[in-house]
């Protein structure tokens, strides 16, 4: 099992480290990116994996109208709410890397020639990251739990607020790479929750402030090599425990997209990064609390799974 999560890993990031190491950094960077949500696509929602040419497509819109306020809005609350709805065939954490493709693009504005050539490099690893779903990772399928019609709506719309006011929060905090937060709360989400409305609160509020811990250590190194190791350590675990613990996934899908992505910003040591980040994660850990909890108490029957 071991060797086969390296030879994974060593496909996946193999090209893009090949990239790195002959001087194309920023190359390096969208390609992986672009393979890494690529994958995660194709693996969690297989029957529309197909949907991963639209990442680079998705990163471009919200690029180019980043100063725009009103169409990133419009963008992340439709991707947002399309998450949401996936939920009533357990497609919803494979879309997630559409929502996180429009939430890097709506933090690098840019001109449209830097759009087209950072688009042109993430379209050139969603290629590869299908490729590598449909050949050697042909076998694997991890889509979750469907959910009932009603139970899809509801968690649509929470999903969709949520996005909103994180995106909202992080914008106005102004901390480095401030797109992983409205990823991060809407990844830790869940249709469905197990337990009691308290548990479910507690495994909200657990894992949001798991992201923030990892986000903030791994932001806190600066050399190429340790981030390198670090980014295998993280994508690890996520690939040996993806079809047992859909928790971990949610939580470590936000660190590995910063180790990937974040080569344009400054680097904190964790204590100042987090003293940085908190004004908007604190607001956001209570309301994605709140919101997870009023989806649980007016679930319409005890399970709302679909057999």
């Amino acid at each position: 099992m071991t060797i086969k999560i390296f030879g994974t890993l060593g496909l996946l990031l193999g090209p893009a480290a090949v990239l790195y190491l002959a001087g194309y950094s920023e190359a390096a960077h969208y390609l992986a990116i672009g393979s890494v949500l690529a994958l995660q696509l194709s693996l969690l929602a297989r029957p529309v994996a197909a949907f991963s040419i639209l990442l680079p497509a998705v990163y471009a819109a919200a690029a180019i109208t980043a100063q725009s306020t009103d169409g990133v809005v419009a963008l992340i609350v439709a991707i947002a709410a399309a998450v949401g709805a996936a939920s009533s065939q357990g497609l919803h954490r494979g879309l997630i890397a559409l929502l996180a493709a429009a939430l890097l693009g709506s933090f690098e504005p840019a001109d449209g020639g830097t759009v087209l050539q950072r688009s042109g490099f993430l379209l050139a690893g969603s290629c590869y990251g299908f490729l590598l779903s449909i050949t050697v990772l042909r076998g694997v399928a991890l889509e979750g739990r469907s959910v009932n019609a009603q139970a899809a709506l509801g968690y649509a719309a929470l999903v969709a607020v949520l996005a909103l006011l994180a995106w909202f929060a992080a914008r106005i905090a102004g901390f480095a790479h401030a797109w992983w937060l409205p990823l991060a709360v809407v990844a830790v989400c869940e249709p469905v929750q197990a337990g009691s409305a308290r548990n479910s609160l507690l495994r909200v509020a657990a894992a949001l402030c798991a992201t923030l811990l990892l986000v903030a250590v791994v932001d806190g190194f600066n050399t190429p090599w340790v981030r390198a190791v670090l980014l295998v350590a993280t994508l690890t675990p996520a690939l040996a425990v993806a079809r047992r613990q859909d928790w971990m996934l949610a939580v470590l899908v936000t660190p590995v997209l910063v180790l990937l992505s974040s080569h344009g910003a400054l680097h904190e040591p964790p204590p100042g990064y987090l003293m940085s980040a908190l004004p908007a994660f604190l607001p956001m850990l209570a309301v994605a609390g709140l919101g997870q909890w009023l989806l649980w108490t007016l679930r319409s029957d005890p399970g709302r799974a679909v057999a």
